[in-house]
């Protein structure tokens, strides 16, 4: 079977017009938002040499109509080179409430 089924726990809604910014404490990269969930993201567009350890990151999310910005605590989950850039997924461990919000209603009008 050439299917590839997506086992997630939480519904993914695609994301577009938002960047983010990934701070380890030394180093600051730059992504873009693919897509969000209630419990993490998938960024697109990471440099290669961004390191995907189990640490916490600092991660400013911003853009929209509104340019809103949001600022969270992620741990990587995941990552896949693709082509010359990386592909990043994220666990949200800490959000304030407007990002919640935020994520309830896309998810909503999805």
């Amino acid at each position: 079977m050439d299917e590839q089924i997506e086992k997630r726990r939480r519904i993914r809604v695609k994301l577009e017009g938002y960047i983010a910014d990934v701070a380890d404490g030394y180093f600051v990269y730059a992504g873009r938002v693919e897509d969000v969930s209630l419990s993490g993201l998938r960024l697109s567009e990471l440099p290669i040499k961004f390191s995907v350890e189990g640490k916490r990151y600092t991660l400013v999310v911003s853009g929209g109509p509104n340019f809103d910005c949001y600022k969270l605590k992620v741990v990587p989950r995941w990552r896949r080179k693709d082509d010359i850039v990386l592909v990043a997924g994220f666990k949200v461990v800490e959000a304030p409430e407007e990002w919640r919000a935020f994520v309830r209603k896309v998810l909503m009008y999805s």
